[in-house]
């Protein structure tokens, strides 16, 4: 069996400021989801892959519908970990960067400031990869996700026995093949 990640392609986003307030780091994180992506024409061996599950996040359906001919299975357990500013600090601002960091360490040590807590992220991951080895078991599937989602995948995946080459932060439409 292999599964293919595929992070979904860039998107389209430009940072109106560096430099932001809570409040505004929140808007940018809502705008990004829901921002336009830049197509690309890679081609990803369409004939080997039996079924392709997505993010149902736009920019992993489109993504999906890109890189694959068939029919394309959306679901919210591919999502991407929500990032949220860690507390509202009034006008104070801080470098997006900065936002993005503490944000990702609250998930990390599953502060309440977060939407998912890193033990339930973890469990997802372990959902989604448990039904995909029991609904398509000995068939190659195709995954567009999301970045950090993907790195808790594969560390899922590592787990189970899984080989594949690994990755410190996926790029934008590149694929990462995992076997078992």
């Amino acid at each position: 069996m292999k599964i293919g990640l595929v992070r979904h392609f860039k998107v389209i986003h430009e940072l109106d400021r560096k430099w932001m307030t809570s409040n505004q780091f929140n808007a940018w994180v809502e705008a990004y989801n829901n921002a336009e992506i830049e197509q690309s024409d890679l081609d990803y061996g369409f004939s080997e892959w039996n079924v392709c599950i997505s993010s149902d996040l736009s920019r992993a359906i489109q993504t999906a519908e890109t890189i694959y001919t068939g029919p394309i299975i959306a679901t919210n357990r591919l999502r991407e970990i929500e990032v949220q500013s860690i507390h509202p600090l009034g006008n104070l601002k801080l470098h997006y960067h900065m936002w993005l960091l503490m944000g990702r360490l609250a998930w990390y040590l599953s502060h309440g400031s977060q939407a998912e807590r890193r033990s339930e992220t973890l469990e997802r991951a372990g959902h989604i990869i448990d039904w995909i080895e029991e609904r398509y078991d000995n068939r190659n599937v195709l995954v567009v996700s999301h970045g950090a989602f993907m790195k808790v995948l594969t560390q899922e995946l590592s787990k189970r026995g899984y080989r594949g080459k690994g990755f410190v932060q996926p790029r934008n439409g590149a694929m990462y093949i995992f076997e078992k």
